[in-house]
């Protein structure tokens, strides 16, 4: 038993010499270089680096534009836009219209390709004769950070079952025609001629956020089910209806569709028994 008692003194030190251990420092960008095909590394001229006031995107830190004098008479620009969370960047980058992925686009005499890491948007340009291989750009953004990108893990939290490919989101402004103040992540669904959608709060919030935005819903009385006191009934849309509830812990999930209130009672309680249960 003193054994065992010193092990769990020794990790909780161990959790307090985490916690004590100092933030990583910011990354210093004037010290990220571009790697050529030639193993060339070209570090860059800072051109622009200022806050959110310029570019009026909600959310957003700061903007970085950057350029590259790769050889004479080709310089690579770089423009990142960094915003506060990574559930920010992906709602700007897939429901602002402004980008199109690593698709090269033509821009007058240039040609545009855009990735998203985290946090952070990255927009390359370069004169539209000059072709730089998408590895180039991979290994260039790895130096902000070792992730593979794509959509964040709460995403994983959503049933996986009859997922409608290319119809997940997020929605950071409104939702259900709703202006709240929480992130949610969606996800559609279809199963032969039904569809519905589940979402999520990104993180946790307290009972009060949800009620400021459950009030703004169109309350409606459910038929054929028995009424649960935790739960908001509502008329997502002419003919469909949803449920929304904070669960405990804080997560807000929500379930929508042209369905029966069974099946939509069914479908929440798959839902919101997998949100609860995620360790994301």
């Amino acid at each position: 038993m003193k054994f065992f008692g010193g092990f769990i003194i020794l990790i909780l030190l161990s959790f307090a010499v985490l916690g004590c251990q100092k933030p990583t420092e910011e990354l210093d960008i004037t010290k990220v270089t571009f790697e050529t095909p030639k193993g060339k590394s070209i570090r860059p001229i800072v051109e622009v680096i200022d806050s959110n006031e310029s570019a009026n995107i909600p959310s957003l830190l700061k903007r970085i534009k950057l350029k590259y004098p790769i050889i004479e008479g080709d310089t690579l620009y770089v423009t990142i836009l960094e915003f506060q969370q990574d559930v920010y960047a992906l709602d700007y980058y897939t429901n602002s219209g402004k980008f199109r992925g690593r698709v090269p686009v033509f821009r007058g005499h240039y040609v545009e390709q855009s990735m998203r890491l985290e946090n952070r948007i990255f927009t390359f340009r370069q004169d539209s004769y000059r072709g730089y291989n998408p590895i180039d750009f991979d290994n260039y953004i790895k130096k902000f950070s070792n992730s593979q990108g794509g959509f964040p893990q709460a995403f994983l939290s959503l049933p996986f079952e009859y997922r409608e490919s290319g119809k997940t989101s997020v929605q950071t402004s409104y939702f259900m025609g709703v202006k709240k103040s929480f992130p949610v992540l969606v996800q559609s669904y279809r199963d032969g001629n039904t569809r519905w959608n589940v979402a999520r709060s990104w993180k946790e919030e307290n009972t009060q956020v949800f009620e400021n935005f459950a009030k703004e819903l169109k309350k409606v009385k459910p038929k054929f089910i028995m009424k649960n006191s935790d739960w908001v009934y509502f008329e997502a849309a002419d003919g469909a209806y949803g449920i929304a509830s904070i669960l405990p812990g804080g997560r807000i999930a929500v379930v929508w569709g042209f369905l029966s209130w069974v099946d939509l009672e069914r479908k929440f309680f798959a839902a919101s028994d997998r949100i609860f249960e995620a360790p994301y």
